[in-house]
């Protein structure tokens, strides 16, 4: 494992949701995270792996939670963190959820005297406080846009995915739209959709651009096609008076 991330994710199993919305919030700043759920592989050993991507973070977050405090495997992440703090190779950017000062000075009095983040908190105020220190609060970061990112170009009908290996047979959403239901549901970019969800997606791509803009990758027939499509699943895109942002608060997910 040589692949440098920004940021190393340690966090209770409890404590998994919030931790995946925290990593989510981060990415969309342009950090990088190390994430077990995501970054780990069939067959990978956890402790080498964790020693492994420790050498290159620079910057951890440590989500504090009661569980957290008596887990003897977040114990060892955070004897690794403290190593590496100590020699001044690693950031530590503790939250604590759930638990108040008191409770963590009698569990790890030199943790409790690291300023903390709350997971009271906003989200996104946590993320851009962390996004900051680490970039030394710039004016300016520059992250990769969204349509560069290849999940979402297909989930916005402007590229292919390929079915299960990257040498497998290549299909972009319009297509995933008319796959049978016995094909659902998708897993695409850690999410699994149901054809709901992807029919959801075709509706925003209807109701906000035009047939010419996918004419290479759709028929007008089958574009046609799409709207009855939408229409079986509630969604009258044809309607004046549809607004996909209260009638597909899917897409939204």
């Amino acid at each position: 494992m040589n692949k440098q991330h920004d940021i190393f994710i340690s966090y209770a199993t409890e404590d998994k949701e919030y931790a995946t919305k925290l990593v989510t919030s981060l990415n969309h700043l342009g950090l990088t995270t190390w994430f077990a759920p995501l970054n780990l592989e069939v067959g990978d050993n956890l402790a080498k792996s964790i020693d492994a991507v420790l050498t290159f973070c620079k910057f951890a977050v440590v989500i504090i939670s009661p569980e957290y405090t008596t887990k003897n495997w977040t114990q060892y992440e955070l004897n690794t963190l403290n190593s590496k703090m100590v020699e001044n190779k690693t950031t530590l950017f503790p939250i604590w959820h759930g638990i108040d000062k008191k409770q963590i000075e009698v569990w790890n009095a030199s943790i409790a005297n690291i300023v903390a983040l709350n997971s009271s908190m906003e989200l996104s105020l946590i993320s851009e406080k962390i996004s900051g220190k680490i970039s030394g609060n710039a004016p300016i970061r520059g992250v990769s846009p969204s349509y560069e990112n290849p999940q979402w170009r297909f989930l916005w009908g402007h590229g292919e995915l390929m079915v299960n290996s990257d040498n497998g047979p290549a299909f972009n959403i319009f297509e995933a739209a008319e796959f049978p239901d016995k094909d659902f549901p998708l897993y695409i970019y850690n999410h699994l959709y149901s054809k709901k969800e992807i029919v959801s997606k075709i509706v925003h791509i209807i109701f906000y651009h035009s047939y010419d803009e996918h004419k290479n990758r759709v028929s007008k027939e089958d574009w046609d096609k799409l709207f009855l499509l939408c229409k079986i699943y509630g969604f009258d895109v044809e309607d004046e008076k549809f607004d996909p942002a209260i009638e597909c608060p899917l897409f939204l997910k």
